[in-house]
């Protein structure tokens, strides 16, 4: 049986995780019908990273592999404009691409999540760890206060994982590679790499 379904698409440069948030102004054409239209319809839409142009004007190459976010808040501006937040529901992976009418729209499919094991809890504590210290030395690169001393993830082992992606100071590419991976276990160890790779940049950086 054919389980895609039609979604109206909101291609970003950047990516949106599940269980986790994204602040959009948005102020082009077709992105504030999309945005009406969702006032009638259920407050769904698809996210996925431009890899190569442009979010404005079209023309953009786009990753097969995204979010479905719903929109938990918005508020309209003058000129049509509106201040939305959307919130990542679960990852979808692009079928096919349809005519813009007149913001794109796609045959998406839900991609199945695995459970994770009992071998959770130990990933977490080691993952949230290294974290902290990356974002510690991040924030005394950037200048900037750190955000390691105010995270608070979630109990489920699966959002919190997301959650540390989402705060991961990396880039949006690296970030597209954990969205893609397969399952918790590939995700974690993935991110704990990722992690690895950064805190050896910032240490040499703060170094010099």
């Amino acid at each position: 049986m054919d389980d895609a379904i039609p979604l109206p698409m909101f291609p970003l440069s950047s990516v949106v995780f599940p269980v986790t948030g994204v602040p959009l102004h948005v102020f082009e054409p077709r992105y504030k019908r999309l945005i009406s239209d969702l006032s009638r319809t259920p407050p769904y839409f698809g996210v996925v990273l431009i890899t190569r142009g442009s979010e404005v004007g079209g023309g953009d190459v786009r990753s097969d592999v995204g979010t479905m976010v719903r929109i938990s808040e918005k508020a309209q501006l003058g000129e049509g404009r509106w201040l939305v937040l959307a919130v990542g529901e679960k990852r979808i992976r692009i079928r096919t691409w349809l005519p813009d009418d007149p913001y794109p729209l796609a045959l998406v499919e839900e991609i199945a999540e695995r459970a994770w094991g009992p071998e959770s809890d130990e990933w977490l504590r080691s993952l949230e760890k290294k974290l902290r210290y990356c974002l510690l030395l991040y924030g005394e690169i950037s200048l900037s206060n750190s955000v390691s001393q105010n995270i608070v993830l979630s109990s489920v082992p699966e959002e919190a994982l997301w959650q540390m992606c989402a705060l991961a100071p990396i880039s949006m590419l690296d970030q597209q590679r954990l969205l893609v991976a397969p399952d918790p276990p590939a995700r974690a160890d993935l991110l704990d790499k990722l992690l690895s790779e950064a805190i050896s940049f910032f240490e040499a950086q703060l170094s010099l």
